[in-house]
C-alpha cells in the first residue's frame, strides 16, 4: 500500500495576533459544524497540516443494486487494468392499449426499437444481441444485485448483429446530441404468438395479465472480442407488433413499452442489469467481497467502478500522532482525492460517497442499509462532485476526524464508493447504472486539518 508521509506541517500565531488570524480563518472556510462545547477553553495557536499519512488501496465490496434502473446496459468493454466488464439486462414488458385483433387477422412483423441514451468502450466493434424469454417473473419488490440471474428459456426470441451507431447527430458547439435507435426484427413465431392472445381478454388487455402471461425478456450480447457496453432508455424504447385484416387497408399495429408509469406509480414494469468483470493483472486478486489490492500493485493508482464493486479504501494508521497527549479540535478538515491525469470525463465517475468500513474491509450496515459518513452540518451522505478543471473531489469530513480524534469512533478507515442513493424510508444502497470509473493517484490523496489544542 502507498503512504504519504514526511514532518508534519504546522503553523502558528502569538497571542497578540490570534483574533485577527481566527477571523480571517472562520471567513475563508465553510462553517463548520459545532464541535467540542463542553471545552472550557482554547490553548492560543491554530495549526494546519495536510501531511497525515494516507494508505490507499483498492477493494471489492458487495451489494451492488441494479434494480429498477434508468438505463439498460448492454454489451462490453476491455481495460488494461479492469479487464472486461460485460453486462446483460433483464425487463418486463407490456402493452397499455388493448390488443383488437381477429381470427382472420394477419401477422405482419414484430420489431425491436432500442434507443440509445450513450457508450463506453469502442464502438467499432460489431456486437450480437440475442433475446430469450424469461422463465420466472420479476417484482418491484425484490432487490436485484450486479450478479442477481432469473431463468429463461433457451429458445431465441430475436437476434441481431449490429455495429453500434449510438450517436447520430451532434451540435457543432458540442453541447447537445441527437442519439440513434437501434432497430431489428423479432421472431415471427413468437410474433404470431403474440398474436394469437387477442382471444384472451386478460392477455390482449395488457399490464398485469400480460405480464402474468409473459415474464419478460433476457438480453445478452456478445461480440468477437470486448467493443463497448451500450446505454439503452427503457423510456423510450418498445417492442412493436404489426398486423393487418384481409380487404382493410388499414395497418394495424401495438407497442409493448419497457417502461410503464402513471401519476400514482412511478413505475409498473421490473428490471435490472446483471454485470460481471473479469479481472486481470494485479486486480484478479479481487475475487471475494473484502478482498485488498494495494496501490503500489497497480502503479501507484486505486479504483473505482460503478456496478462491479471496486471501491477505494482510504486509512489514516497515524493521525491520533497528531493530538500527542494533549486533546484537539478540528475547525475543518477535507479529505481532497485526486483523478488519474487521462481520464476521459465523459466516463468517470462523476460523484463519490464516503462508506463505513471496518478492519476486514467490508461495508458496515444498519437497520437502513450501508452506513456512510453524514454530509457535514446535514442527514444526507457525504458526496463529492468532480472537479473538472482540477479531477479532484473534496469531502468535507470535519465531524468524522473530530470522532476519530475523540475515540468516537474506531480508525479502521472508509470506503470510497460510488454515490449512494437513499430511499424515501431512508434506505441507503449503491444503485449502479453504468460501468463508468475512475483510477485515483494514491500519492496525490490528502487530509487536509486546521486544528486547535485544547485544554478542559
Amino acid at each position: 500500500m502507498t503512504s504519504i508521509s514526511s514532518k508534519k506541517r504546522t503553523w502558528k500565531c502569538p497571542a497578540i495576533k490570534w483574533v485577527g488570524i481566527l477571523s480571517l480563518f472562520l471567513a475563508s472556510c465553510d462553517t463548520p459544524k459545532e464541535i467540542g462545547d463542553d471545552l472550557f477553553s482554547v490553548e492560543v495557536g491554530l495549526n494546519y497540516s495536510d501531511t497525515i499519512t494516507v494508505k490507499s488501496s483498492t477493494v471489492l465490496i458487495d451489494s451492488i443494486y441494479t434494480g429498477s434502473p434508468g438505463t439498460l446496459l448492454l454489451g462490453s468493454f476491455s481495460h488494461p487494468v479492469l479487464g472486461i466488464t460485460e453486462s446483460s439486462f433483464y425487463t418486463q414488458v407490456a402493452n397499455i392499449d388493448t390488443l383488437f385483433a381477429k381470427s382472420t387477422s394477419v401477422y405482419d412483423s414484430l420489431n425491436l426499437r432500442l434507443v440509445y441514451a450513450g457508450f463506453q468502450g469502442d464502438t467499432t466493434k460489431s456486437q450480437t444481441i440475442s433475446v430469450y424469454r424469461l422463465l420466472d417473473s420479476l417484482s418491484l419488490k425484490t432487490n436485484y444485485f450486479a450478479n442477481s440471474s432469473v431463468r429463461s428459456d433457451a429458445s431465441l426470441l430475436g437476434r441481431h448483429t449490429f455495429n453500434p451507431r449510438p450517436i447520430r447527430t451532434k451540435a457543432m458547439n458540442g453541447d447537445s446530441a441527437q442519439f440513434d435507435t437501434l432497430r431489428f426484427r423479432m421472431s415471427d413465431s413468437f410474433g404470431r404468438e403474440l398474436l394469437s392472445k387477442y382471444a384472451d381478454a386478460k392477455v390482449a388487455a395488457g399490464d398485469k395479465g400480460f405480464r402474468d402471461y409473459f415474464p419478460g425478456m433476457l438480453f445478452k450480447s456478445t461480440a468477437s472480442s470486448a467493443g463497448a457496453i451500450l446505454n439503452f432508455t427503457p423510456s423510450f424504447s418498445r417492442m412493436t407488433l404489426y398486423f393487418h385484416n384481409p380487404g382493410d387497408t388499414t395497418k394495424y399495429h401495438i407497442d409493448y413499452y419497457f417502461s410503464l408509469s402513471n401519476a400514482y406509480y412511478p413505475e409498473f414494469l421490473a428490471r435490472f442489469n446483471q454485470i460481471k468483470s473479469t479481472k486481470s493483472g494485479p486486480l484478479a486478486a479481487l475475487k471475494n467481497p473484502g478482498d485488498i489490492v494495494s496501490s503500489t500493485a497497480t502503479s501507484g493508482l486505486t479504483y473505482i467502478q460503478a456496478g462491479t464493486g471496486l471501491s477505494t479504501k482510504i486509512e489514516f494508521p497515524y493521525l491520533m500522532n497528531l493530538k500527542g497527549n494533549r486533546n484537539v479540535a478540528v475547525n475543518k478538515a477535507e479529505l481532497v482525492l485526486t483523478a488519474a491525469d487521462n481520464i476521459d470525463l465523459q466516463n468517470t465517475v462523476g460523484q463519490l460517497s464516503v462508506v463505513e468500513t471496518n478492519a476486514t474491509n467490508r461495508t458496515l450496515r444498519n437497520s437502513y442499509g450501508l452506513k456512510y459518513l453524514l454530509s457535514e452540518g446535514g442527514t444526507g451522505v457525504n458526496t463529492a462532485t468532480i472537479n473538472q478543471i482540477s479531477r479532484t473531489y473534496t469531502f468535507n469530513v470535519t465531524t468524522a476526524v473530530q470522532s476519530l480524534l475523540v475515540g468516537k469512533q474506531a480508525n479502521s478507515g472508509w470506503l470510497i464508493t460510488p454515490a449512494l442513493t437513499t430511499s424515501a424510508s431512508g434506505n441507503s444502497g449503491i444503485n449502479n447504472e453504468s460501468a463508468r470509473f475512475v483510477p485515483l493517484q494514491a500519492l496525490k490523496a490528502r487530509l487536509k486539518i486546521y486544528y486547535s489544542y485544547i485544554a478542559k
